[in-house]
């Protein structure tokens, strides 16, 4: 896995009017934590880390103030209104301690199912996974071809990686495909059950 380099800046100031100022130059406020060390306050470029997003990159060698440290990209924080990122938190790792992470599940194929004239319902758009930093994965593919209709596909059924263990639960659905008709129920089943929460706002950004 190629390990990418990203530059950062130290920031001292994290007031809402600050952190307005600093994103109005494009630039997205950060912080890295880990390992028993102080938290350090961050700006990045955000031409720069949507590089790094869109290479698929999770872990990145950061650089700021003459360090450079190995890190997770553990959570980014996006706009509600808009896919502008908003935050990012970096994790420090240490390449022989295994860490925990979610990354993305990409469905290929064409379900039989749906060609039979089903609905493809994707339940779980990420997973929770643990392993050695240089064997993170982009993300975890799933060929759903063979998916017929009434059917699911699990978390325990999920492709065996090396090195990579699953910490979602076993059980739970990660895709299916039912009859048109219950396009509805499950839609309304869904809003009940309230949006994914994707990231948490960092305490020193409250008020942004």
């Amino acid at each position: 896995m190629e390990v990418l380099e990203l530059k950062a800046e130290k920031r001292t100031l994290k007031r809402t009017k600050a952190v307005r100022k600093l994103r109005a130059t494009g630039h997205i406020p950060a912080v890295v934590y880990g390992h028993k060390e102080d938290n350090v306050l961050l700006s990045v470029d955000g031409g720069e880390f949507g590089r790094v997003l869109n290479a698929g990159a999770r872990m990145i060698n950061l650089a700021y103030d003459r360090t450079k440290e190995s890190v997770l990209i553990k959570d980014v924080q996006y706009d509600n209104l808009s896919d502008k990122v908003l935050h990012v938190d970096f994790a420090r790792v240490s390449m022989d301690e295994r860490v925990t992470l979610k990354v993305p599940i990409i469905l290929t194929g064409s379900a039989v199912g749906v060609k039979a004239g089903g609905v493809l319902t994707q339940t779980m758009k990420n997973i929770e996974i643990e392993c050695f930093p240089a064997a993170v994965p982009e993300d975890i593919k799933i060929n759903v071809s063979e998916l017929e209709m009434g059917k699911s596909i699990h978390v325990k059924e999920l492709p065996s990686i090396a090195g990579i263990k699953y910490l979602s639960d076993a059980e739970a659905v990660v895709v299916s495909v039912h009859h048109a008709a219950e396009e509805k129920a499950v839609s309304e089943e869904e809003l009940l059950a309230g949006p994914e929460v994707i990231t948490k706002k960092p305490k020193e950004e409250s008020g942004a």
